[in-house]
């Protein structure tokens, strides 16, 4: 029995080994807009019509003596002592699409929810989406299977909480544009704390200015379209910041201070 619980708990370990990996954090729609000439990302704002649970997990009868039979259904040892993975399955989600952005036309889209981590082939923590929601989605094709697929790693998120993200798309989907701005956050790496009260500038053509707040928060709104440095008034760790505002609307940074 001991045996058998320690195999559970490899093989578990083996099917998770990619939950520590984590996405890199997505940049906003305004300092990233979408790529019309990528024809393997979609972004469109869909209408939630059905959601489809992964298919049940079926594994193969087990051979004879076989120790991995109904102990770690995430692996299993074929006879030559291989580890074999279980097979992913993914939960779909069909989308009516009420406004195409990029790389997708009116109708319906189906896609494939996945994630960082699974379990038994399964993908864990997935964006949680219900029949009768709008979402902005932000989905890639595989190039190995042609499927698309979403997840945390892209920007789709329920269209209730993404009024920036449409505001953006929206303006950019009509040939305009809206006016830049910087942010980001202040931050002594010595003392692991943010600082308030410094004072962030923004040096090119024109100069601009803002004071951190108390949580070492900084918004520099109104910048004209150009390239500027990014400095403080208190010494900085390297040297100043390079922030093109050219062909971005938006730039999101951390400023390390000594």
């Amino acid at each position: 029995m001991r045996r058998k619980v320690l195999l559970l708990i490899f093989f578990a370990f083996v099917d998770s080994r990619s939950a520590s990996a984590t996405c890199a954090p997505g940049r906003p729609f305004c300092e990233a807009l979408p790529d019309h000439t990528n024809p393997n990302a979609v972004t469109f704002l869909g209408l939630v019509k059905e959601t489809v649970p992964a298919p049940a997990l079926v594994l193969p009868p087990a051979a004879s003596g076989d120790l991995s039979s109904g102990v770690a259904p995430q692996a299993r040892r074929s006879a030559g002592d291989r580890v074999t993975e279980t097979p992913r399955r993914y939960p779909l989600v069909r989308l009516q699409v009420l406004e195409a952005f990029s790389g997708v036309e009116s109708g319906d889209f189906t896609v494939r929810l996945t994630s960082d981590h699974f379990l038994d082939g399964e993908p864990m923590q997935v964006l949680d989406m219900h029949p009768g929601e709008v979402w902005l989605v932000e989905a890639y094709r595989s190039p190995t299977d042609e499927g698309w697929y979403t997840s945390f790693c892209q920007r789709s998120k329920r269209a209730s909480q993404a009024d920036r993200e449409l505001l953006v798309l929206r303006t950019w989907a009509a040939g305009k544009a809206l006016p830049a701005h910087f942010l980001g956050q202040v931050f002594n790496r010595s003392t692991s704390k943010s600082v308030g009260g410094v004072r962030v500038n923004l040096r090119g053509e024109k100069s601009f200015s803002a004071v951190s707040d108390s949580q070492g928060h900084f918004l520099i709104d109104n910048v004209l379209p150009s390239v500027y440095e990014a400095t403080t008034d208190l010494p900085m760790n390297g040297v100043p910041l390079k922030i093109d505002l050219t062909k971005s609307w938006c730039a999101e940074r951390i400023l390390f201070v000594k």
